[in-house]
C-alpha cells in the first residue's frame, strides 16, 4: 500500500516559530513560583497563555482537516481498482465484439476481480492466464490489469470465431483449446471444472454448444441496471460461483447429491447438509454434469473433494452408518 504524505509536516515546522515566541512571552511575564502557595499569573502573562493555547489548537485543528481530507477514505482504493476493471472490461469487450456481460462474469468467475490471483495450478492475475499461455498470447505481465484483460478479450474473441459460440470459447479459455477440440472431435469428457465453469458464465450446461450454431443468451447481471452499475456491484453481491482461482480439484469425490436438474440436484445437498450438519457442514461441494447409462446428457452430481480414496471412503461411511446416501468416485 502507498503512503500518501500530505505535507502537514511543512506547515506544523512553518508553525513552531509561532508557538515558541507564544511560549517565550508565557514564561517571560510569569513568575517563578515560591516555596509557599503558587502565584497568580500576571494578567499580560495570562493573556500571552490564552494566545499559545489558541495557537495550538487552531494547529491541532488544521493538521486533522489535513489528515481527513488528504487519507483515503475506507475502501476506496479498491472502488478505484473496481472502476477501472468495469472501464477496462466494458472498453475491450466493445473491442472484440464480446457481451459486456459475458466478459465481466468470466473475468469475474476467474478471479473474483483480484488482480494478484494465483491459483493452485499456477494460473495467474485477473484474468488467470497460464505462463506458458500468457507468453504464447505476447501478454509480459499477467498481473498488469490494463494488460491481461484486453489480452483476455481478444483470445476470447478468436476462440468465438474458431468454435462457433461462446460457450465453447469459455470452454477452451478454461480446458485448453486442444482439450475441447479433442473433446469435439472424438467424444469423451471435459473435466468437471469445466462443465460447472460454462454453466456459471453461460447459464447452461456447455453439451448445449456442440451445435456451433447455438449461441444461447448471455442474461444480463442485474436485469434492473446497465452495464457500467452491474459491474460496480459484483463485488457486493453474494454471489454462488467459486472464483477458479481458488478451486483446487482433489483426485477422489463422495457422492451425495445427483438430479437431472441442476436446481434439484442443488436443494438435495441443502437437505442431506440440514440433516448431518456435523459431517458436512465444513465442506464446499462442487457440482458437475456427470454421464450415466440413463440419461443421454446425464445428471448433476454433488460431490465432496478428498485427496486419497480411503478418505473418501471414510466419509462416505460415517455418512451411510447414521442414515445417509453416498457414493465414492473418482473425479476425472
Amino acid at each position: 500500500m502507498r503512503k500518501i504524505y500530505s505535507g502537514g509536516h511543512l506547515r506544523a515546522s512553518s508553525a513552531l516559530p509561532v508557538l515558541t515566541d507564544q511560549m517565550s512571552a508565557a514564561l517571560r511575564f510569569s513568575k517563578p513560583p515560591s516555596c509557599g502557595a503558587p502565584e497568580r499569573l500576571s494578567a499580560r502573562a495570562q493573556r500571552a497563555v490564552q494566545r499559545f493555547l489558541r495557537a495550538t489548537l487552531v494547529l491541532l485543528c488544521a493538521l486533522v482537516c489535513s489528515t481527513a481530507v488528504q487519507a483515503d477514505p475506507p475502501q476506496s482504493a479498491r472502488q478505484r481498482l473496481i472502476d477501472r476493471i468495469c472501464n477496462l472490461i466494458q472498453a475491450h469487450a466493445d473491442q472484440n465484439g464480446l457481451p459486456r456481460d459475458f466478459f465481466a462474469r468470466l473475468i469475474w468467475k476467474e478471479s473474483r476481480f483480484d488482480p494478484d490471483a494465483v491459483s493452485p495450478v499456477g494460473a495467474e492475475g485477473i484474468a488467470q492466464f497460464m505462463p506458458g499461455t500468457a507468453k504464447m498470447r505476447g501478454l509480459a505481465n499477467s498481473f498488469d490489469i490494463s494488460q491481461a484483460i484486453p489480452a483476455s478479450a481478444k483470445y476470447l474473441a478468436e476462440m468465438k470465431t474458431s468454435y462457433g459460440n461462446l460457450g465453447l470459447a469459455a470452454a477452451a479459455y478454461n480446458a485448453g483449446e486442444s482439450r475441447v477440440s479433442r473433446w469435439l472431435g472424438s467424444g469423451g469428457f471435459l473435466p468437471m471444472e469445466t462443465e460447472s465453469y460454462v454453466f456459471d458464465v453461460m447459464g447452461e450446461p456447455v453439451d448445449n454448444f456442440t451445435d456451433r450454431a447455438h449461441a444461447g443468451k448471455v442474461e444480463p447481471l442485474d436485469a434492473k441496471a446497465d452495464f457500467a452499475v452491474a459491474c460496480r456491484k459484483l463485488p457486493v453481491i453474494m454471489s454462488q460461483t467459486v472464483a477458479m482461482a481458488s478451486i483446487n480439484i482433489k483426485p477422489w469425490g463422495i457422492q451425495v447429491a445427483g438430479n437431472f436438474r441442476r436446481s434439484a440436484a442443488i436443494s438435495q445437498w441443502l437437505r442431506v447438509r440440514g440433516r448431518f450438519p456435523a459431517l458436512l457442514g465444513g465442506h464446499d461441494p462442487v457440482v458437475s454434469r456427470v454421464r450415466t447409462p440413463i440419461g443421454r446428457r446425464g445428471i448433476y452430481a454433488v460431490r465432496i473433494g478428498v485427496d486419497d480414496r480411503a478418505a473418501a471412503n471414510v466419509i462416505c461411511q460415517r455418512l451411510q452408518s447414521v442414515g445417509g446416501a453416498c457414493v465414492v468416485v473418482r473425479n476425472r
